[in-house]
């Protein structure tokens, strides 16, 4: 009988922890550090707090600078990492039953580049976002090579909607670029939107 109590309480212990780590307060807080550099695990708990008390969620990060949680629903988060970078992190369900997180980071230079991420409860990375080319975020054109030869640094901002499973890309490489040129290939670019279908992100043609 002792046990069974024992492996009944053990397979409780499991199954909390796996419900815990996926609510979106607690993957924040329990992120391995590897993945937030910049803040401590007690400072992402006390932006949480902050939020819960009605205030300003900005903590002092490891490099000194300020931090800041800005926005905070039940599966979405926007943390202004720095004045120059944003970390966004939303819960998307998988089809197999487990919760997948989806980590967006960004930098926000002349012209914004991000980085995407997906895990499991486990922080076992996941690919779940087929890349788009340089070429995706161009209309058709008989000028299309040529444009593409114009400005063919990849830099891609990717952001995270606030109320949705959807994310939005951008490509930005034109910022870095003269007035003239940029004039010339603005009208020719095009924002992809994905949908989250429980597999990955697809594009929404």
């Amino acid at each position: 009988m002792k046990k069974f109590l024992i492996l009944f309480f053990a397979i409780m212990l499991c199954d909390s922890a796996v419900t815990y780590a996926q609510n979106i307060r607690s993957a924040f807080v329990q992120m391995p550090d590897t993945l937030l550099l910049l803040l401590t695990q007690n400072d992402r708990r006390d932006c949480i707090d902050f939020v819960d008390a009605g205030m300003r969620a900005v903590v002092t990060n490891r490099l000194g600078g300020k931090s800041e949680l800005t926005h905070l629903s039940p599966d979405y988060l926007c943390l202004k990492t720095s004045p120059t970078s944003t970390m966004q992190m939303r819960m998307l369900p998988h089809a197999a039953g487990d919760s997948v997180l989806c980590v967006v980071n960004s930098v926000h230079a002349e012209a914004c580049n991000s980085d995407i991420r997906f895990y499991n409860s486990k922080w076992e990375e996941l690919s779940l976002f087929p890349k788009p080319r340089i070429k995706d975020f161009f209309l058709p054109s008989d000028s299309l090579q040529r444009y593409i030869d114009m400005a063919d640094i990849y830099l891609v901002k990717l952001e995270l909607s606030s109320v949705s499973d959807s994310l939005r890309a951008d490509y930005t490489m034109p910022s870095y670029m003269t007035s003239d040129d940029s004039t010339k290939i603005a009208p020719m670019l095009r924002t992809l939107w994905y949908n989250w279908d429980g597999h990955g992100y697809h594009i929404n043609k």
